[in-house]
């Protein structure tokens, strides 16, 4: 007779009877949730009287169960794998946060009991949680921190353990986050290139909610989720950096189109557009060098962001070039914009080799819908009363009075 060996053990005899049970417990591996019970197990060791073969037949049928637990895990994780598909193809079309955070929920409430849900955000070294979204009971709840202390979420980020509660009086309850206490509870860290980035929860009123295979589905929705947050946040970051000038802080000539034109789009109101030219920046950069005139252009820069508000905003379009859009229709407290430039650029003058430079400027100026209907015929107005501005010596406003580009002085 063959010996079969299993660990430390020999079985000297094959039992035909418990062998033939065990085949027919393989076969239903994957039918049921629990194939294994009290019932086999004593039936199967009835049929040996071996101490040590008992203790082999045991371990045999614990690792069907086993087989049988993961099996079933397979099988309800590729139930959800198309949900799985369709997050993922929101997570890569969006990058909305917001948006992200809500289907993450819904999609979460889809498979599994969700009384209370949240996503928490944590930057490494914090001592805090940042709570990204969070529904209990239908009520979404507003962002805030969460501070490290007596609650789980703290534990998970802190353990790098999954959490997983099945009643309420299973351990001492912490505090969840905000809301009611919850019964069962799963909460996962989410945790990315060894990083924790924050933590997914879903909880429930009733004990006993959760399975183990929902663990990892709310692991995979959760760096689904916070990987996308983390790609739209570099994504604006990177955004943001196109739009802005490096050297004078101002909006660049990208964001001056962009916001103009959603401007002339969205608002009723009357629009006014200043352009703004250095006088005298070749001379600058000739008798002092570039340098000089890096600074030069920076305390320009800086007279206008001195007068920029809600409804001013100053753009460096092209090189000494730059643009004022005004939320204002053209009227005395427009055209008193330039005097305030020139008074703040008499009082922040340059100092070089014991000597003072004073920032001068010429601007013209052209307002929507009267001196252009379109970016590109506003944009040509400002430039004709700037052109004449500088026609007329330098230092001086002109404004569009008509569509016909009669221009005055002032």
């Amino acid at each position: 007779m063959e010996v079969v060996k299993m660990g430390n053990f020999n079985l000297k005899s094959v039992n035909l009877n418990v062998l033939t049970k065990i085949y027919h417990l393989l076969k239903r591996i994957g039918s049921e949730k629990n194939i294994v019970n009290d019932d086999i197990y004593d039936d199967l060791k009835n049929n040996v009287e071996d101490t040590q073969e008992k203790e082999i037949v045991n371990a045999l049928l614990d690792q069907v169960q086993v087989i049988n637990d993961q099996m079933e895990n397979m099988k309800w994780l590729n139930k959800h794998y198309k949900i799985l598909h369709e997050f993922a193809l929101t997570c890569s079309k969006t990058l909305n946060e917001d948006v992200l955070l809500k289907k993450a929920y819904e999609m979460v409430s889809q498979v599994m009991p969700t009384d209370s849900f949240f996503v928490a955000l944590y930057n490494e070294g914090d001592s805090f949680s940042q709570l990204a979204f969070m529904m209990d009971s239908g009520e979404q709840y507003p962002k805030q921190k969460i501070e490290f202390g007596d609650n789980y979420t703290t534990k998970v980020i802190t353990s790098r353990e999954i959490i997983h509660m099945k009643r309420a009086s299973q351990e001492g309850l912490y505090n969840t986050t905000i809301g009611d206490e919850t019964s069962s509870c799963i909460f996962v860290p989410v945790i990315i290139d060894d990083h924790v980035k924050g933590v997914i929860s879903a909880q429930s009123n009733e004990n006993f909610a959760y399975r183990k295979e929902q663990e990892e589905l709310l692991q995979i929705i959760g760096t689904q989720v916070i990987n996308s947050m983390e790609t739209a946040r570099l994504y604006e970051k990177i955004y943001k950096m196109s739009q802005v000038d490096e050297m004078t802080g101002l909006k660049n000539y990208r964001a001056f189109h962009e916001d103009l034109s959603k401007i002339m789009n969205d608002e009723d109101e009357a629009i006014t557009l200043l352009m703004i030219d250095s006088d005298n920046l070749k001379k600058i950069n000739d008798n002092y060098g570039h340098d000089m005139g890096d600074r030069y252009l920076k305390v320009l820069s800086d007279g206008i962001k001195s007068i920029s508000n809600e409804d001013i905003e100053g753009y460096r379009y092209a090189g000494d070039e730059f643009m004022v859009i005004i939320k204002s229709p053209l009227n005395d407290s427009v055209k008193e914009l330039f005097p305030k430039l020139k008074d703040y650029y008499s009082k922040h003058p340059i100092i070089t080799y014991d000597q003072e430079i004073i920032v001068s400027i010429s601007s013209g100026i052209a307002s929507y819908p009267d001196h252009g209907s379109t970016v590109d015929s506003l944009k040509k107005s400002a430039d004709n009363a700037l052109y004449m501005a500088k026609e007329q010596g330098r230092n001086s406003l002109v404004i569009t009075e008509e569509i016909d580009k009669h221009m005055y002085f002032i």
